[in-house]
């Protein structure tokens, strides 16, 4: 990270607490909602510091063909009746008629105008035919026979998974809510920027703005994404800064910042750039933990090293204005190559809990101290997690539902447990996503009415992000959704409902959309 910055931002106050034990998975109480425990006196607990700022087809018309007739038309004559003669009537019998062709030649002339009108209707109708039907093939709107609503409207061009996106929110000095989502999508003979789609509550629109060079920077195709922001030193004087973390193309590690070296609006490379190689398969994922009162921070990026399938974890420490260069653990446990990687705090910001793909390719979880840099043991879930699989992890505080005396032992204290974890992630195949819960009590429980409605058929999900990774407010957070449904790669945006207030209406309810998010240059 830079060592300067500028602006300001209100502190994380009394925050941080004595690390709660990693036990907390065995219990068997928790936090999840049970109308019988809804008793009327509300919870006592205080957190702290409740508001503190995140950081972190056309169709075609059959041609129709007007058919001349093979022949002419059969014209029957009426046979002659019979006449009784004479011989002297046989004398004078008038000569035969004349006769064209052996026809007479009023029959004939008649039989040639017909054929000559049928000629004619069946030259002029198939040049109107294949007219109409060319026009048809050029110009789908013009076609009287409109397509079958049954059938799918989407475009069947090939879904390029080559595309990440991540994402921040925080709110600045003057209580502006500011939301950015990061996306990058590139091919081998097009390379792309990294985009940043910016939001601000002021505003309320979104723009976008290049964060990287396509000719400059060698942003690996298909590179993983991550985000962090902060502010340096906690130093309140300082502005909030952005860190946005991709691969170059031999697998580099890089960072890039804004402000940087106290210049609004201009992105730079930090000092974690350069630092690292990672595998072409990892994912990245980053936290940024700072404890305003002790003015301790610690910057933690978790992704897999090359040529290794288990879990590299990278700090940069900071004491005051003293910090420490970035140092690298390797974490003695084995991950899938290319396990997704995500995290969320469980009480203080410190204490998280990790989500990797384990070697069996189901879902683990194991609790992670920031601070002290500790890996516990890990929780086995039965989920599919192949690699690659888009996830993230919100969180929901649920103490507003219970008293004193029905607030589950571990979620009691601030060191504790209380927070929720609302965990989505994609199925194997893609074509659909799961939200799981857990908390310190019941374990893992499956959500999915709360995601339902905003489920659509002939989508493939290719990568998911939140706004709430160290994000202990509970209000506005957002997950961002990217899905291709055949025309080519978009962002939804979707709001979890409000937790953790004195009004408890929607919390724990569904999830709602509220648009979607331009993600090319404005």
């Amino acid at each position: 990270m830079a060592a300067h910055r500028d602006s300001a931002h209100a502190p994380y106050s009394n925050l941080e607490v004595v690390q709660s034990p990693d036990s907390d998975l065995n219990h068997g109480h928790g936090v999840e909602i049970y109308p019988a425990q809804h008793a009327e006196k509300k919870a006592q607990m205080i957190e702290s510091d409740p508001t503190a700022a995140p950081f972190a087809r056309p169709s075609s018309r059959e041609e129709k063909i007007f058919n001349p007739y093979s022949s002419a038309p059969e014209v029957v004559i009426e046979e002659q009746r019979p006449h009784a003669t004479s011989e002297r009537q046989d004398a004078y019998l008038p000569p035969p008629p004349r006769t064209i062709c052996g026809i007479r030649p009023r029959i004939f002339w008649i039989i040639v105008g017909i054929s000559a009108v049928i000629i004619i209707a069946a030259a002029v109708g198939g040049g109107v035919g294949a007219s109409l039907s060319n026009r048809a093939k050029q110009d789908p709107a013009s076609s009287t026979n409109p397509p079958d609503s049954s059938s799918p409207t989407n475009s069947t061009r090939p879904v390029n998974r080559d595309v990440s996106i991540s994402a921040l929110r925080w709110a600045d000095a003057a209580d502006v809510s500011q939301y950015r989502l990061f996306f990058h999508q590139s091919t081998n003979t097009t390379p792309a920027p990294i985009l940043e789609s910016a939001w601000s509550s002021d505003s309320r629109k979104w723009t976008v703005l290049p964060v990287t060079d396509a000719n400059v920077d060698s942003v690996k195709v298909g590179t993983p994404m991550a985000a962090s922001a902060g502010i340096p030193h906690t130093n309140t004087s300082f502005e909030v800064v952005k860190n946005v973390y991709f691969l170059q193309t031999v697998g580099t590690l890089m960072e890039r910042q804004s402000p940087y070296k106290e210049r609004a609006r201009v992105w730079g490379y930090d000092n974690f750039s350069g630092l690292y190689t990672a595998s072409l398969a990892s994912s990245i994922f980053s936290y940024w933990y700072q404890n305003f009162d002790t003015h301790f921070q610690v910057l933690a990026n978790f992704f897999q090293e090359l040529g290794a399938n288990s879990l590299s974890v990278a700090r940069y420490v900071e004491n005051g204005t003293t910090g420490e260069p970035w140092e690298i653990t390797r974490q003695s446990i084995a991950i899938q190559d290319g396990s997704s990687i995500a995290a969320a705090p469980v009480g203080s910001r410190r204490d998280l809990r990790l989500y990797l793909g384990g070697s069996d390719g189901t879902m683990k979880q194991y609790p992670y101290n920031v601070e002290k840099n500790t890996l516990g043991n890990a929780a086995n879930t039965a989920f599919e997690l192949p690699p690659h699989t888009p996830l993230c992890v919100s969180t929901e505080d649920n103490r507003n539902w219970f008293t004193e005396e029905t607030l589950p032992e571990c979620a009691r204290t601030n060191t504790g447990a209380f927070i929720t974890h609302l965990i989505l992630f994609a199925s194997p195949d893609r074509q659909s996503l799961t939200l799981v819960s857990w908390n310190c009590s019941s374990g893992f429980l499956v959500q999915q009415d709360r995601i339902s409605k905003l489920l659509k058929p002939d989508r493939t999900y290719l990568g998911l992000t939140t706004t709430s990774a160290s994000n202990l407010t509970f209000v506005d957070q957002r997950v961002y959704v990217l899905f291709d449904g055949g025309t080519g790669p978009q962002v939804e945006e979707w709001q979890i409902p409000t937790s953790g207030g004195a009004v408890k209406t929607g919390q724990n309810g569904p999830w709602k959309l509220l648009g979607n998010v331009p993600i090319e240059l404005s």
